[in-house]
């Protein structure tokens, strides 16, 4: 088995980014649960040394990975893609299509939870071509989540809010000395009469260096009328989509809402402070006077939390000896426990509820499993909420999905000689289900209201079917008559 040594992550290009990919980093590591290093660093701002050195870093309580998770629900079941101008585009999207085959919507229900948590995130498109040989492959695209923290963009200042420039730092390792290396891809589409796309070192301070692009791909910098990826009509277009939580028209939002990643870190460390009560305060405090214990052993000599420790057990027998310089009577007590568990815990969890709030849920929506002993610090969105912020979510999310199904058919028309109408493309998620209770009551709503003339069909169908438009409801009211006239 091969071991790696990974080299130091260079800095980004600027001072600026370099800020916001360490805030992007923070988030990242919080969702992924490789934190305990933040928490570590955390806990020392709020402790001295001495006293961190007896705690026990708890990473159970994550608030942000928990909110997010139960919100990224729109791709819970497969949305349905279908094209403005009718065109049949089954080779993208049917069980054998391209992006069926690149599992697309079971990596974006993933995504979906790095774009509400880092505010941004990228999917990148690539395309596996097939080649003979041993191991067969079948060509086909594929799709990978590019977080922020190793992202570097440029944008027009006419279209602040579009990436024209992208620089990825990606590890990879280097034919020659087989050791991992950072290398940037840079796509450049600023002019489009000579846009390019290649590989680079990068420099500790985050400058480009040699160009790699020959020995990672087999060929040179491709720019120009090389350039790789352009629509129907020679436009050239960045194989990927910035995604956002919401549009603010910046390149960048990374800080919106930083109060729940900060959060979500404190609430971890009191989460460590509360462990530490359960395993060394909350039983009473004894104390000696005019006494010592024989036994002691001495532990942590060469740093500030020297102390001396005797282990017991309920079958230990203590020795204790007189003070010489003590003139009265030894003396044994105990102090009350040092801290109550239960109310600490009850404490947190109102922290952690206010965090959760912050991120926009209602405080109602956010419940607790009721009667579970880990309800002190779970966290759970309800139903309702979740459809609250799916129906805020498909809004921008539709926006973004739909440019990614372009440019997928623009990637199929370049490789693989489809012939995909690039443009047009619809969405639509399928609704988070309701219990039966909730659907009668809807019904009979809804026929109270067709029996007293105040809706219209169409108005019917989108009570039923949150999710649909206009459209929508009435193609749907045309498929049932038609299906009613055809099989009844």
């Amino acid at each position: 088995m091969n071991t790696y040594t990974i080299p130091q992550k260079p800095t980004a290009p600027t001072a600026e980014d370099e800020r916001r990919q360490e805030h992007s980093g923070l988030r990242r590591r919080l969702l992924e649960g490789t934190f305990e290093e933040d928490l570590e660093q955390e806990m020392l701002r709020h402790w001295s040394s001495d006293r961190n050195a007896i705690m026990v870093p708890d990473l159970s309580s994550n608030v942000l990975e928990q909110i997010t998770r139960q919100l990224a629900c729109l791709y819970d079941a497969a949305p349905t893609v279908t094209h403005a101008d009718e065109i049949d585009i089954s080779k993208l999207t049917s069980r054998a299509g391209y992006i069926t085959r690149a599992g697309l919507f079971p990596l974006m229900s993933t995504a979906q939870q790095y774009i509400l948590a880092l505010r941004e995130c990228f999917v990148r498109i690539d395309v596996i071509e097939s080649y003979p040989g041993k191991v067969k492959r079948e060509e086909g695209l594929q799709y990978r989540i590019v977080t922020p923290d190793n992202v570097y963009c440029e944008s027009s200042p006419d279209a602040p809010d579009i990436p024209m420039y992208y620089q990825e730092l990606r590890l990879r390792l280097d034919p020659d000395t087989k050791e991992p290396v950072y290398i940037a891809d840079c796509i450049d589409i600023r002019d489009e009469e000579t846009p390019k796309f290649g590989m680079y070192t990068v420099k500790p301070n985050g400058d480009l260096g040699e160009d790699v692009t020959q020995k990672y791909l087999g060929r040179g910098i491709m720019q120009g009328s090389e350039y790789p990826y352009r629509t129907k009509e020679g436009r050239p277009f960045l194989p990927l989509v910035m995604y956002r939580a919401e549009k603010t028209g910046k390149l960048w939002s990374a800080y919106k809402n930083s109060q729940i990643a900060y959060g979500a870190l404190t609430a971890s460390v009191l989460m460590s402070f509360f462990l530490h009560i359960c395993k060394n305060c909350s039983y009473p405090q004894r104390y000696v006077l005019g006494a010592g214990v024989q036994g002691l052993s001495n532990n942590d000599v060469d740093t500030t939390a020297r102390r001396q420790t005797i282990s017991t057990d309920p079958s230990s027998i203590l020795m204790f000896y007189s003070d010489p310089e003590s003139t009265g009577q030894p003396l044994i007590g105990q102090f009350q426990a040092g801290g109550d568990p239960e109310k600490m815990l009850t404490a947190i969890s109102q922290y952690e509820l206010r965090v959760a709030t912050a991120s926009g849920i209602s405080s109602a929506n956010v419940l607790r499993t009721s009667g579970d002993p880990r309800s002190g610090y779970s966290l759970s969105v309800s139903r309702e909420g979740q459809r609250t912020a799916s129906r805020k979510y498909k809004i921008i999310q539709s926006y973004y999905d739909e440019e990614l199904l372009s440019k997928s058919a623009c990637m199929a028309n370049i490789y693989f000689g489809a012939n995909l109408p690039e443009s047009g493309y619809r969405i639509q998620y399928a609704p988070i289900p309701r219990d039966p209770v909730e659907m009668k009551e809807i019904r009979e709503d809804i026929i109270s209201k067709m029996d007293n003339g105040l809706i219209s069909p169409v108005q019917a169908m989108q009570l039923l079917h949150p999710d649909l438009d206009d459209e929508g409801a009435r193609q749907m009211l045309l498929k049932i008559k038609r299906e009613r006239a055809e099989l009844m």
